[in-house]
């Protein structure tokens, strides 16, 4: 089972962790994970579209594990948000290259097409 941990920091220190985090092209959820317990991080959503666009021609289609195969590791909460920042960044940065088809598979993974 996974916990929330809070916790409040200053304006200053704030915007130090957010442009670390731009900067390692991870969520500042994922850059505080990797700094906390580093190595735990395998792979993030850029990771994902990397191996995407590298390993699958137009109008191919893929679900986000298919993509790490045997890697593909995460708890069910770690999976649905790795899932949720793949589907906002494919959407927001690079819908000209690859999209949601609306569909999801038997295992209810959402299924991607190169465009």
């Amino acid at each position: 089972m996974s916990k929330t941990v809070k916790f409040t920091v200053s304006d200053a220190n704030y915007e130090l962790i957010c442009n670390a985090a731009k900067n390692a092209k991870l969520s500042l959820q994922d850059f505080i994970r990797n700094q906390l317990f580093p190595g735990q991080i395998n792979f993030t959503p850029f990771d994902a579209i990397n191996r995407a666009l590298a390993n699958y021609s137009s109008g191919e289609s893929f679900t986000v594990p298919e993509l790490f195969g045997d890697d593909w590791n995460l708890p069910n909460g770690t999976a649905g948000q790795f899932g949720r920042k793949f589907y906002n960044i494919v959407t927001n940065e690079y819908n000209s290259r690859i999209r949601f088809t609306g569909n999801f598979n038997s295992k209810k993974h959402a299924i991607y097409e190169i465009i």
